[in-house]
């Protein structure tokens, strides 16, 4: 009797283990049914339904095998939890007075990365003139899309988006908030003299052909020289006003300020005036229609300096001032930047402007800004978009959340892709526990 009892144990254990396996296996795919449903903005009750219509499946015909199934589906996150008893009936243990074995498992999957905040740091410098901003802007907009395509992302998914040159707009509703500084119009009138030269006289034109440059693009910018014979000045006085105007450019705090994200009344950010720079940045939203729409106005202006386009795009997402639109660093919610560059970086700080043609130092600032954004945890990707210079295709790859993250797009069609990629791992149906 004892070997008959060991040898039945043997068996019926083998044959349980073996039923869990199938249950485990069985219980995997369901909760990946389920989440699939949510994601088609399915309701608990159809969640479950699925869940239990996967598993059913598979002990379909299976005498005295009928698994009891718990599920819960959490539209907000994207998750759905399972929890499968099942009772499996022994063959020869019953000689002990043991008739069942009760297993349990359990299983859980996401769609998607749960609640996101992702930060679009969008290069807008004259260098993506034409066709590559064109191209950039659909696929910023197909991965918006993508984020947005079941139902229930809008509770669970915001975007902001920075565009960028070598300067950031902040755009003018905070003129008078208390963490920026410099930011009031003015204008002042002076008593001033000065010479002119009525009498001048210009003759012998001669043409030069001259090449400019404006970000890297060539452009012509030929034009005619005269001799010149001014003749007798005449001095001329009067009032002349001078007006100062913001138009929502901001510059730099003092290093290491410029890369810390923290705000404070004794150390505010420096407005410029008469200054021009990118489009204003949008703010953490889960308006797809208005980000649809900033993303279609944007237009390529001026050199680049990327360091300052990551740095709002950190404070985007922030919990703390200047916006406060984002949800605690140790909450569920999880984070995300995307930067897309074509360029490298021509300009620095010459705090609070950045005006330097300093390119060391301006990697220096680019690479401390992304680590310290890394520290938080929020998850970096990077795009060099037909990228030549590889100091700054270093630093992106660098700068990215390990090398799966950084996309090398030589091409429009590789630059597309890349956020494809971006938005397919961001809403994949996986399993997460």
């Amino acid at each position: 009797m004892p070997l008959l009892a060991m040898i039945g144990a043997a068996v019926d254990y083998t044959n349980a283990t073996r039923t869990r396996t199938i249950l485990q296996e069985s219980l995997d795919g369901a909760v990946l049914a389920g989440a699939a449903a949510l994601a088609q903005g399915k309701t608990q009750q159809e969640v479950t339904a699925a869940v239990n219509a996967h598993i059913q499946a598979n002990f379909a015909g299976t005498q005295h095998l009928n698994p009891a199934t718990t599920v819960t589906a959490d539209t907000k996150t994207g998750v759905v939890k399972a929890n499968v008893t099942l009772d499996v009936p022994m063959k020869l243990m019953p000689v002990l007075g043991i008739n069942i074995m009760t297993i349990n498992t359990t299983s859980q999957a996401a769609y998607g990365a749960g609640k996101i905040e992702m930060a679009l740091v969008f290069d807008t410098t004259y260098s993506m003139v034409g066709a590559k901003l064109d191209a950039a802007k659909v696929a910023a907009k197909a991965l918006i899309s993508t984020l947005y395509s079941d139902s229930a992302a809008r509770t669970r998914v915001k975007v902001s988006l920075v565009p960028f040159s070598y300067y950031v707009n902040v755009g003018l509703g905070y003129r008078n908030e208390s963490w920026i500084t410099g930011a009031q119009d003015w204008s002042e009138t002076k008593y001033e003299c000065w010479d002119e030269y009525p009498n001048a006289t210009y003759t012998n034109p001669v043409l030069v052909t001259a090449t400019c440059y404006n970000d890297g693009v060539p452009y012509d910018c030929s034009y005619t020289s005269y001799t010149a014979n001014y003749g007798a000045p005449v001095k001329k006085c009067g009032n002349q006003t001078y007006t100062y105007t913001w138009y929502g450019c901001v510059g730099s705090r003092n290093y290491p300020l410029d890369t810390n994200v923290a705000l404070n009344l004794t150390n505010p950010i420096p407005a410029l005036l008469n200054t021009s720079c990118a489009s204003p940045l949008m703010r953490l939203t889960n308006a797809k229609e208005s980000l649809d729409l900033t993303i279609d106005a944007l237009v390529p202006q001026q050199d680049t300096y990327i360091a300052p386009g990551i740095m709002w795009g950190w404070r985007t997402l922030s919990p703390g001032k200047p916006f406060g639109d984002g949800a605690a660093y140790d909450s569920q919610t999880k984070k995300f930047m995307v930067v897309l560059t074509d360029g490298f970086n021509t300009h620095s700080p010459l705090y609070p402007n950045h005006e330097g043609t300093d390119t060391a130092v301006a990697n220096q600032r680019t690479i401390e800004t992304c680590n310290k954004v890394k520290a938080t945890g929020i998850t970096v990707f990077t795009i060099a978009f037909q990228v030549t210079d590889a100091t700054i295709k270093n630093i992106l790859q660098s700068c990215a959340s390990g090398p799966p993250r950084y996309y090398d797009a030589n091409s429009i069609a590789e630059m597309q892709a890349a956020f494809a990629s971006i938005g397919a791992s961001l809403t994949a149906v996986r399993l997460t526990n």
